[in-house]
C-alpha cells in the first residue's frame, strides 16, 4: 500500500523555484496547505487500516522518510522556518503521533526541526550547565558533557530520530540528579556514572574515564591496593551499565565495553609484570641474640597471645633487622632465645630498669 506524495513535492519544488517573494506573509502556499491535508487524511486512514506490523511499519517509515525530503525542499529555499515549512513540520508530526512508538531510529530528522529544537535544547543545556559549574564538576569534565548538544545543533551532520531520543533521554537523567546527595563519592563520579549509563560512547569521554582511572590506581601504595582499586572501577563500570542503552555513537562500541576491556588489560598488567613492593623492615640497635632474649621474655609473659615463639620467630625474622641492619634467621632466634653469658643478661637488665623507670615517671604525684 502506497500513499502517493509526489504532487506536495511537485508543489514544495514549484515553490522552492519561485524567486517571487511571498505576498501572502505569514500564509502559506494555498496549494501546499490543502495538498497537505488531504494527504494527513490518507495516511492516517492507510495507518489504521493495515494490521500487519511489518507492512504497517514500512509503510509509515516510507511515508515519513518522503515527507522530511519534501520538509527540507522547502527550508533549504528560504533557508528559515517559514509558513510552508510549518505546513510540512506539522503534517510530519500529525503522522507521528499515530504511532509514536513506532518511529524507526533510523528516521533523518528535517532540518527545520532540528532549527526549531536547538533553543530549547541550548536552553535547557545551560541551565544544568550553571548547576555543573556550581557544583564543582570538573571544567574538562563538563565540556565533554556538553559534547551531544554541540553536536545537534551544528550544521555539518545528519541526524536521526535516535539522536534526538538520545538527547531528550539525556536531559531527563539531569533533570533528576540530586546534586545535593549523589549516589557516588564525588560530584565528578555521579557525572561520570550518568554519561556511563547513557552509554555516551564519545571518544573524548573513554579518554577522560581512563585517565581518570590511572589517577585513582595511581595513588595506591602497594601491588595489592592498585589491584583493588583497578578491580573496584570495573565494579563501578558495570554497575552503571544498562543493558540495551542506545550508544550515542551508533557506529563506536559502547562505553562499558571499551572501559572494561581496558581495565582489565591494566590489571592483567600489574599482576603480570608489577613487583610486590617490599615493605622497610625494623631495625633494632640491638644484637640478634639480645632481641632473640628480649622477644622469648615478652612471649612468656603472653604479650602475644597464644602464638607459639616459633612462630613469633618467624615473624620477627621476617620484619626486623638486628644491629648494622642485618637479616635475621628464625633459627638463629630460637637457638638464642636463652643467654648463656653474664654479660647479655646484664645488658638486658638495664635496658629493662630504665624502662621501669620511665614508666613509674608517668605515675601521678602524691
Amino acid at each position: 500500500m502506497n500513499t502517493d506524495t509526489n504532487y506536495l513535492k511537485t508543489i514544495a519544488e514549484e515553490i522552492a523555484a519561485n524567486t517571487t517573494p511571498n505576498l501572502s506573509g505569514n500564509k502559506p502556499n494555498h496549494h501546499l496547505e490543502r495538498e497537505a491535508l488531504r494527504l494527513e487524511e490518507a495516511i492516517i486512514q492507510n495507518l489504521h487500516i493495515i494490521s500487519n506490523f511489518t507492512q504497517r511499519d514500512t509503510f509509515h517509515f516510507n511515508t515519513l522518510s518522503k515527507l522530511v525530503n519534501i520538509c527540507d525542499i522547502l527550508f533549504e529555499a528560504s533557508n528559515s522556518v517559514d509558513a510552508d515549512v510549518t505546513v510540512l513540520i506539522n503534517l510530519l508530526a500529525h503522522v507521528k503521533e499515530i504511532l509514536p512508538d513506532e518511529i524507526r531510529p533510523n528516521l533523518k530528522l528535517p532540518k527545520a526541526f532540528v532549527v526549531i529544537q536547538e533553543a530549547v535544547l541550548l536552553e535547557s543545556w545551560s541551565a544544568h550547565l550553571a548547576e555543573l559549574k556550581r557544583h564543582g564538576v570538573d571544567p574538562r569534565l563538563i565540556e565533554i558533557a556538553g559534547i551531544p548538544f554541540k553536536r545537534f545543533t551544528l550544521a555539518n551532520y545528519k541526524l536521526y530520530w535516535r539522536d534526538f531520543t538520545w538527547l531528550k533521554g539525556y536531559l531527563a537523567k539531569l533533570e533528576m540528579m540530586d546534586w545535593e546527595n549523589p549516589d557516588c563519592s564525588s560530584k565528578i563520579e555521579a557525572m561520570m556514572s550518568l554519561l556511563i549509563g547513557r552509554d555516551f560512547n564519545d571518544d573524548r569521554f573513554y579518554v577522560y574515564c581512563k585517565k581518570y582511572v590511572i589517577e585513582r590506581a595511581k595513588v595506591a601504595d602497594c601491588k595489592r591496593t592498585r589491584l583493588l582499586a583497578l578491580a573496584a572501577c570495573e565494579k563501578l563500570v558495570l554497575q552503571d551499565t544498562q543493558i540495551g542503552m542506545p550508544s550515542f555513537d551508533l557506529r563506536g562500541n559502547s562505553i562499558s565495553t571499551r572501559l572494561i576491556k581496558w581495565i582489565k588489560e591494566e590489571i592483567d598488567f600489574v599482576e603480570t609484570h608489577e613487583r610486590e613492593q617490599s615493605f622497610t623492615k625494623l631495625r633494632f640497635n640491638l644484637y640478634t641474640n639480645r632481641i632473640a632474649f628480649f622477644f622469648k621474655l615478652l612471649s612468656e609473659q603472653k604479650v602475644f597471645g597464644d602464638t607459639s615463639f616459633k612462630e613469633l620467630a618467624q615473624q620477627i625474622a621476617s620484619t626486623c633487622l638486628s644491629e648494622g641492619g642485618e637479616d635475621i634467621l628464625q633459627t638463629t632466634i630460637i637457638s638464642k632465645a636463652y643467654p648463656k653469658d653474664r654479660k647479655t643478661l646484664e645488658e638486658m637488665e638495664s635496658l629493662l630498669v630504665k624502662m621501669l623507670e620511665y614508666l613509674r615517671s608517668f605515675r601521678p604525684t602524691k
